[in-house]
């Protein structure tokens, strides 16, 4: 059996339309998973026995079959104070994360590991998944350089990502520094970005986006 995640995300937009922290985002998914699938293990941090550096960010068993769920959660501040939700009137500080290579990089990082875990574990693989929902636009949008030193990570609309990709020649030891390993992507994806909500229309930073790539 498989999941939908197109549903939960729907079911996770009619439930929160801004989050405190990617912890935050973590929670609620699978808690919505729990609600959708009566039949599924949820395991939040789940650390498998192949590598015990590896954290699996969301993992659901489901008669005996692996989907790995890894989250990214990346804010922008605009400067303009907090952003209020207003039909709760709860109010959401977050931070100015910038780093959108590194950032980028991160989530092909997590495609990356999904096909490693579909390897590992065979049989056992039904499905993957990496989300990323932010409310900094940038990352729809391609490198405004065309020397850009992330240039083969960056997750803009509509891009293409397969085969080996890698930072640029000339990026600064500082700027790859614990990731300057290149990625290998085994499948084809594309990126493609939706609208998750739309908190405050007024302010640059007010609407979320969402990416999801499936792994199979």
């Amino acid at each position: 059996m498989s999941i939908n995640m197109t549903k939960i995300i729907e079911k996770l937009q009619d439930k929160r339309q801004i989050f405190c922290s990617e912890a935050d985002f973590q929670l609620e998914m699978a808690w919505v998973i729990k609600e959708m699938y009566l039949n599924a293990e949820v395991r939040l941090e789940y650390v498998p026995t192949f590598d015990d550096k590896m954290h699996i960010d969301i993992l659901v068993f489901i008669s005996n079959k692996w989907i790995p769920i890894e989250l990214k959660y990346k804010t922008k501040n605009s400067g303009e104070g907090a952003l209020e939700y207003k039909k709760t009137q709860e109010v959401f500080n977050l931070k100015n994360q910038g780093a959108k290579n590194i950032n980028c990089y991160l989530y092909l990082k997590d495609i990356e590991r999904i096909e490693r875990i579909k390897q590992e574990v065979k049989n056992n693989f039904k499905e993957g998944y990496a989300v990323f929902l932010t409310n900094d636009e940038t990352y729809l949008n391609p490198p405004q350089k065309n020397n850009c030193v992330y240039k083969d990570f960056s997750l803009e609309d509509g891009a293409i990502k397969k085969g080996k990709l890698e930072w640029a020649e000339h990026t600064g030891a500082g700027t790859k520094k614990g990731i300057e390993d290149p990625i290998t992507l085994k499948g084809i994806y594309k990126m493609e970005w939706n609208e998750f909500s739309n908190v405050d229309e007024e302010r640059s930073d007010g609407t979320f986006y969402y990416l999801v790539t499936k792994i199979i």
